[in-house]
C-alpha cells in the first residue's frame, strides 16, 4: 500500500479502495459504517503491544487521544474547496469548543486552536502549522512504531534543520501535549502471561510468579543481578501488561459533546417503547441490567 493513501474501511469497499485523505474516508464511514469483524487494524498499522528485555513498556503512553482529534487531516479538494475555511480539524476543535461547558478545557481548546493557527516556522509555505505537522509526525510515529526516545531523538534532529525560531516540539512528551493536552486515563495493570490473574493488591505485590499457573511476572526476575558479577541490575520488564480505561473518564469525555451526550441518552429520553424489538436497549439482557440497576 502507497504510504499516502489509506485504504477505507467502510461497509463497501472493505480495505479494497485507497484514498489520499483521511476526511474522505470519516465521510464514508458516518454515512455507511465499518466493515464487520475489523477488530484489529492489521491494514491501518496496528501491530499489537511488544515488550522486549531492552525496551520500555510500549510507547510510555499515559493517555489517548481525545475522540474529538483522534482521526484528523486536510480535507481533498473533492471535499474541501477552501481548506483554510473548511478544515477538517479546525471544524473538530470549533465543534469542541462551541459544546463544551468546562472552563479548563475550553482553555485547552483555545490553546489548541491557537496552535492551529501558528505557522511551523517564521515565512512558512503551505499549511504547515505547528499542531497539523505535530500531529502528522505523532502518526507517522504510531504507524511504525517508533518509541518515544527514538521519536525525541528524531523531533531534535527535524528541529536543527528548521529555521531558527520554529515551532516543532523537541520531545515526544511536549509533542502529545500540543496534540492532545485533554486526555484519557489510562492505568497499566500486570498481568499473567496466560491470563490467569492481574497482579492488583497489596496481597500480590510480593509475588514471583502466578499462584495459578506458576509463569513468572517479570521476564527478568526481579533479583537477577545480571550475568557479570557486579554489573548493575537488569531492567525489570513484565511478562504481560493490560491497558485499562476507567470508564468514568470517558463517560465526562461523551458528555462534553452536547450532540454526543444527547445520543448517549437516546435509548432512555427518545426511544420508541411498544412490543417491537427495535434496538438492543429492547432485548432481554438490557432489559436484565435496567432491573438489578434502576
Amino acid at each position: 500500500m502507497n504510504s499516502s493513501f489509506i485504504l477505507c474501511p467502510c461497509i463497501d469497499y472493505k480495505n479494497q479502495k485507497e484514498y489520499s485523505s483521511s476526511r474522505q474516508i470519516q465521510m464514508h464511514l458516518m454515512k455507511r459504517g465499518f466493515m464487520p469483524k475489523y477488530v484489529c487494524w492489521t491494514k491501518h498499522g496496528e501491530s499489537g503491544i511488544m515488550l522486549e528485555d531492552d525496551e520500555e513498556e510500549f510507547h510510555n503512553l499515559d493517555y489517548v487521544e481525545h475522540p474529538f482529534f483522534a482521526d484528523t487531516a486536510m480535507g481533498d479538494a473533492e471535499y474541501v474547496e477552501d481548506a483554510e475555511d473548511t478544515d477538517g480539524l479546525g471544524e473538530m476543535l470549533q465543534a469542541a469548543e462551541r459544546y463544551c461547558d468546562n472552563k479548563n478545557v475550553r482553555k485547552k481548546l483555545e490553546c489548541m486552536m491557537e496552535d492551529h493557527k501558528t505557522p511551523l516556522y517564521l515565512d512558512c509555505k503551505g499549511d504547515h502549522k505547528k499542531l497539523r505537522s505535530t500531529l502528522e509526525l505523532l502518526q507517522w510515529k504510531a504507524a511504525n512504531g517508533i518509541l518515544d526516545k527514538a521519536f525525541t531523538q528524531l523531533l531534535k534532529l527535524i528541529k536543527e534543520f528548521l529555521p531558527k525560531g520554529n515551532k516543532l516540539p523537541e520531545t515526544t512528551y511536549e509533542a502529545k501535549e500540543i496534540v492532545c493536552p485533554i486526555g484519557l486515563e489510562v492505568q497499566k495493570i500486570h498481568a499473567c502471561p496466560n491470563d490467569c490473574i492481574l497482579y492488583r493488591g497489596k496481597e500480590l505485590e510480593d509475588l514471583e510468579a502466578c499462584p495459578v499457573c506458576n509463569a513468572s511476572w517479570y521476564k527478568i526476575r526481579r533479583n537477577d543481578s545480571g550475568d557479570v558479577k557486579g554489573e548493575p541490575p537488569r531492567k525489570i520488564v513484565p511478562a504481560k501488561v493490560m491497558w485499562y480505561f476507567p470508564i468514568i473518564p470517558q463517560l465526562k469525555h461523551l458528555f462534553l459533546n452536547k450532540e454526543h451526550a444527547k445520543m448517549v441518552r437516546w435509548h432512555k429520553e427518545d426511544r420508541k417503547e411498544d412490543d417491537m424489538l427495535r434496538n438492543p436497549a429492547d432485548g432481554l439482557q438490557w432489559r436484565k441490567v435496567d432491573r438489578m440497576y434502576p
